[in-house]
C-alpha cells in the first residue's frame, strides 16, 4: 500500500484505521444483501444478544446503589437550593440502562442563572467527597459531570433541562410499548459503546442518538415493531424560553399497531444495519421518528453540509465536518440535529463500525464476536469489591488492634477539630469585636481623620502666607502705619498753603511728588503683607483648635475602647486597626478550609470505624449460627474451624427478671422461659414485679428480636401452651 492514497488521499495510518471505508470509496467493496442469512444463523444471533443482554443489565445492588445516589444527592442538593427539584432522566429512568451506564439528573431552578448555580453546585459536590468534577459551561445546555466517591458511578447534572425529561418518558413509553424494542435497544447501545462509537463528547453519536437510529429502524419494518406515538389528533403544547415544543404522545401505545410484528431479535438487527449501510438514508434522508419514517433533506430544509467526512480528515487540523452530515432529529426541539456533535474522524469510525457488523454478521459471527471491546484501555471497569475483602483472613486480635488505633485517631482528631474550631471562634469574635469597636468609634475616628487630614494642608498654608509675608515686608522695609503717616506728610507738604518766604524749589517738589508715589507704592505692598499677615493669624488661631480638638477626639477614643476592653478583654493586647480585622477574618476562613479537610479525614475515620464493627458483629453472627448447629462440644465451640478464636458470646439461656417482665407484661413464653420462671420463684414472683416503663419497653424490643427464635421448629418440643401464658 502506497504512503497515500491516489483516489481517497486517505496516507497509511488512515488507510489503517478505516479499511473498509476506504475500499468502499475506492468502489473495491461490495456489500452482501444478507439474503445468505439462513434461518439458524438468525435464530443464533437472537440467542447470543439476549445471552449478552443477560449479563450487561443492571444488577438488583447496582439499581440500588443507583438510587440510593439518587436519593441523597436530591436530599442535599434541594437543601442546598431552596426551591428546587432534582429529577431522574435518561436511560436509568427510562429502563435503558446498561451495567456501565451513567445517572442523568435535571436540578430545575428558577431564580439564578445555570453558570451560577453550577458554580454553587460544585463546591457542594466538593464537601460531599465527589470525584473528578467537571464543569461544562460552554454547551447549549449547562452540565456538572463528576463520579461518586462510595459506588464510583458517573453523573451528569444538567439545569433546566425539561426536554430532556420529556424525551425520557418517550424512550420509556417506546420501550415499554414491545419487549423486543427494548432489546434491541439495549443491543445497539452495547455495540456502540463496545466499538467506542458512542460518545458524544469525543465526536460520536451518543446512546440517545443510537436510541432514536434504532427506533426508526423498527418503524420501518414491515409491520411495524414501534409505531409513531407523537400521533393524535389533541396536542400538547409546552413553551420553553419563548419557543413551543410538541409533547403530544399517545396514552396506549399498543393500540396504534395494526398487525403484529413477530420477526425475531436477529432479524430486527440485521434490519437496522441493512438499513444503515445498504440503503444509507442520510444521504437523501433524516431520522425522524417523529413522522415515523425517515423524511427527506429537501422537505426539512437541511442541506448536506461540506465537507463530508472523508474530505474533512483528509484536509486535518480544525476542519470541522459539514452539517446535517448524518442528520437525526430530536423528536420534540425539531430544530435540532443530533449529529452536530460529530468530528470527522467520529462519523468515520461510526462508518467503518458499521461496515464491519454488516459484513462480519453475513460472514457468520457472533453478536459476541462484532461486539468485541475495542479500545480496552479506555474503559474502566469497576470491580465491585467485597467491603470486608482484607478483613476475613485476619484474626480477632488484629481487627480489635486496628478497630483500638481507628477509635484513637477518630478521637484525637475530634479534639483537634474541637480545638481549631474553638481557635476559628475566637477569631471571629476578636473580628468581630474590632468591628464593633470600630462601629462605636466611627463618629470619633471620622471627626479625628477630618481633623488630621485639615492639619497639613492647614501648616502648608501657614507656611506659604508666612511666606509672602516676610517677602513683602523686605520690599518696604517700613511698617504700614510709618507709610501712612509719610503719606499724610507728604500730601500735607504738596497741598497745603504756601509760604511765599519759604518757596521750595522745583527740584525739592519733585523729589516730593517722587517720595509721594513711592510711598503709594510701598502702602499697596504693606496691605497685602497686612493681609496675608491676618490670614496667618487666623490659621494659626484654628490650628491650635485644631490640635486641640484633636487631644480631646484622642482622649474619648480612648476611653471607649477602655469600656470595650472592660466588656471585650481579648482586645486588650490587640491593635484596633482596620487591616487587624481582615486579618483574622483570613485567620477564619483559613482555619474553615482545614476544618472542612479534618471533617473529611474524620468522615473516612467514621466509616472505617464502622466497617471494623460491621464485620465483628458479622462475624459474631456467622460464629453464632455455626455454633448453634454444634452438638455443645464446648471445645469445639472455642475454636473455629480456621483455628482462631471463636467470638460468639456464650448463651447461658434467659435471666429470670426478664422472664417475670415478659410475663408480667403479657409477653409470649417459651418452654425454658417457663422453666427459668419455675426455678425463680414460680408463677407467685411475677405479681412482684413491677417493671418500670423502661424496663417494660427494653423487654418489648427484646420480645420482637427474639420473635425468630422463640417461634423456630425445634426437633422433640411441643407448640407452647396457652396455659403459658400468664396476664
Amino acid at each position: 500500500m502506497s504512503e497515500e492514497c491516489q483516489i481517497t488521499g486517505f496516507d497509511s495510518e488512515q488507510q489503517h484505521r478505516w479499511p473498509l471505508v476506504h475500499q468502499y470509496l475506492c468502489e473495491q467493496l461490495e456489500f452482501p444483501d444478507g439474503s445468505g442469512l439462513a434461518p439458524e444463523a438468525l435464530k443464533q444471533l437472537t440467542l447470543d444478544l439476549e445471552s449478552v443482554l443477560e449479563g450487561q443489565l443492571p444488577t438488583k445492588s447496582a439499581a440500588k446503589k443507583r438510587d440510593g445516589l439518587y436519593e441523597h444527592l436530591k436530599r442535599t442538593i434541594e437543601k442546598r437550593f431552596k426551591g428546587s427539584s432534582l429529577r431522574r432522566f435518561g436511560s436509568s429512568e427510562s429502563g435503558l440502562s446498561l451495567s456501565h451506564g451513567d445517572l442523568d439528573l435535571c436540578l430545575l431552578f428558577d431564580g439564578q442563572k445555570p453558570k451560577k448555580v453550577l458554580r454553587s453546585l460544585s463546591s457542594t459536590l466538593r464537601y460531599q467527597e465527589m470525584e473528578d468534577i467537571q464543569v461544562i459551561n460552554s454547551a447549549k445546555v449547562p452540565i456538572i459531570k463528576f463520579i461518586d466517591e462510595r459506588t464510583k458511578i458517573p453523573v451528569d447534572i444538567s439545569i433546566n433541562n425539561t426536554l430532556a425529561l420529556h424525551n425520557t418518558t418517550l424512550l420509556k413509553a417506546y420501550s415499554e410499548t414491545d419487549e423486543r424494542i427494548r432489546q434491541c435497544i439495549l443491543g445497539i447501545k452495547y455495540w456502540a459503546h463496545q466499538r467506542d462509537v458512542c460518545d458524544a463528547a469525543k465526536g460520536t453519536f451518543s446512546s440517545y442518538a443510537w436510541s432514536l437510529i434504532m427506533l426508526q429502524a423498527l418503524q420501518t419494518t414491515t409491520p411495524c415493531v414501534a409505531p409513531n406515538i407523537q400521533t393524535g389528533k389533541e396536542r400538547t403544547i409546552l413553551k420553553v424560553e419563548g419557543v413551543e415544543y410538541d409533547l403530544t404522545m399517545a396514552a396506549e401505545p399498543q393500540k396504534l399497531l395494526k398487525e403484529q410484528n413477530t420477526q425475531s431479535l436477529g432479524e430486527l438487527l440485521v434490519h437496522f444495519f441493512q438499513q444503515l449501510v445498504i440503503e444509507r438514508p442520510w444521504d437523501e434522508h433524516v431520522i425522524s421518528i417523529r413522522s415515523g419514517a425517515p423524511i427527506t433533506r429537501k422537505k426539512k430544509k437541511w442541506k448536506y453540509g461540506k465537507p463530508n467526512a472523508s474530505k474533512a480528515v483528509i484536509e486535518g487540523g480544525k476542519t470541522r465536518l459539514g452539517l446535517h452530515s448524518f442528520p437525526v432529529e430530536d423528536p420534540f426541539n425539531h430544530e435540532h440535529d443530533l449529529s452536530r456533535v460529530l468530528r470527522p474522524d467520529g462519523a468515520m469510525d461510526i462508518q467503518e463500525e458499521l461496515f464491519r457488523f454488516w459484513i462480519g454478521i453475513n460472514e457468520g459471527k457472533s453478536f459476541s464476536e462484532l461486539c468485541e471491546l475495542k479500545n480496552p484501555e479506555r474503559i474502566q471497569e469497576m470491580e465491585e469489591k467485597d467491603l470486608f475483602e482484607d478483613l476475613r483472613k485476619l484474626p480477632k486480635s488484629d481487627i480489635d488492634k486496628m478497630l483500638k488505633e481507628t477509635e484513637s485517631q477518630h478521637s484525637d482528631l475530634e479534639i483537634r477539630i474541637e480545638a481549631l474550631h474553638q481557635e476559628r471562634k475566637n477569631n471571629i469574635q476578636i473580628s468581630q469585636a474590632l468591628r464593633g469597636h470600630f462601629e462605636e468609634t466611627s463618629g470619633l475616628r471620622k471627626e479625628h481623620r477630618t481633623l488630621v487630614r485639615s492639619l497639613r494642608p492647614r501648616s502648608e498654608k501657614m507656611d506659604l502666607l508666612q511666606k509672602q509675608r516676610d517677602q513683602y515686608n523686605q520690599q518696604i522695609g517700613i511698617p504700614l502705619y510709618r507709610i501712612r503717616e509719610l503719606l499724610v506728610e507728604v500730601y500735607d507738604n504738596l497741598t497745603g498753603d504756601i509760604d511765599f518766604f519759604h518757596v521750595p524749589s522745583l527740584q525739592r517738589e519733585e523729589e516730593q511728588f517722587s517720595w509721594f508715589f513711592e510711598l503709594h507704592a510701598m502702602h499697596a505692598v504693606a496691605l497685602k503683607a497686612d493681609a496675608a499677615h491676618k490670614e496667618f493669624i487666623e490659621l494659626v488661631r484654628e490650628q491650635k483648635k485644631a490640635v486641640k480638638d484633636l487631644k480631646i477626639t484622642e482622649k474619648k477614643q480612648t476611653e471607649v475602647h477602655a469600656e470595650l476592653v472592660k466588656s471585650e478583654p481579648i482586645l486588650a493586647n490587640i491593635t484596633t486597626e482596620f487591616s487587624q480585622a481582615r486579618q483574622f477574618d483570613q485567620n477564619a476562613h483559613s482555619l474553615n478550609k482545614v476544618i472542612q479537610q479534618r471533617r473529611k479525614e474524620l468522615r473516612h475515620l467514621r466509616r472505617e470505624k464502622g466497617r471494623l464493627e460491621a464485620w465483628i458483629r458479622v462475624s459474631i453472627r456467622k460464629d453464632s449460627a455455626r455454633n448453634s448447629h454444634s452438638k455443645g462440644d464446648r471445645k469445639g465451640r472455642k475454636k473455629g474451624k480456621s483455628g482462631q478464636a471463636n467470638w460468639a458470646p456464650r448463651r447461658d439461656g434467659p435471666k429470670p427478671e426478664e422472664v417475670q417482665q415478659r410475663a408480667a407484661t403479657g409477653g409470649t413464653l417459651s418452654l425454658s422461659d417457663l422453666d427459668v420462671l419455675l426455678n425463680s420463684g414460680g408463677i407467685a414472683s411475677v405479681s412482684k414485679s413491677r417493671p418500670t416503663p423502661k424496663s417494660s419497653r427494653r423487654a418489648e424490643r427484646k420480645k420482637k428480636q427474639n420473635t425468630a427464635r422463640q417461634f423456630s421448629a425445634k426437633r422433640g418440643e411441643r407448640a407452647q401452651s396457652k396455659k403459658g401464658r400468664k396476664d
